[in-house]
C-alpha cells in the first residue's frame, strides 16, 4: 500500500538508518529484480536528456512530486513514468529527490556516480523552487 500515507513507517526508518550507517544520505527502496520505487522519505526522479523519468512502481506520490509534475508540464518539460532498474542508473543524465523538505540532486547511487550538471536537472530544481504556494 505504498500509495497511502500512514504512520507505520518502521521499514522506511530502518532502511534509512542502515543507509546512514553506510555513509549515505537516503535509502533507495528497490523491489524484486532491482526495480526502483522511491526513497525512504523521498520520491526519486531521473533525467534522460530533456525528459524527467519517474519510476513506475508502487510509491506514495508526495506533494513535492505532484507540484513539480505540474510545473514540468506547464513549462513544457516532458515527464514520464516507466520502470527504472538499478542496472539503468548509469545510463541517466542525473537524478534527484523531492519531498516536503525540498529538492536535492543525487550525486551517487550505490557505486554509480551521477552527473550534477544536466540542464534538465537545473530546470527541475528551478521549477520546484519557483512553484507557487497554495493560499490557505
Amino acid at each position: 500500500m505504498a500509495h497511502i500515507k500512514h504512520s507505520g513507517g518502521f521499514a522506511q526508518t530502518y532502511y534509512r538508518q542502515v543507509a546512514a550507517d553506510e555513509g549515505y544520505d537516503e535509502a533507495l527502496l528497490v523491489g524484486q529484480g532491482g526495480v526502483i520505487a522511491e526513497g525512504s522519505i523521498t520520491n526519486v526522479g531521473f533525467v534522460e536528456g530533456d525528459t524527467v523519468v519517474w519510476p513506475d512502481a508502487p510509491v506514495l506520490q508526495g506533494i513535492a512530486m505532484q507540484v513539480l509534475g505540474r510545473a514540468l508540464a506547464a513549462a513544457g518539460v516532458e515527464s514520464k513514468r516507466w520502470p527504472v532498474f538499478l542496472s539503468d542508473v548509469a545510463s541517466f543524465d542525473g537524478a534527484f529527490l523531492t519531498n516536503s523538505r525540498g529538492f536535492a540532486a543525487v550525486g551517487r547511487i550505490d557505486t554509480v556516480d551521477l552527473p550534477l550538471d544536466a540542464p534538465t536537472l537545473a530546470t527541475a530544481r528551478r521549477l520546484h523552487r519557483d512553484a507557487p504556494w497554495d493560499e490557505i
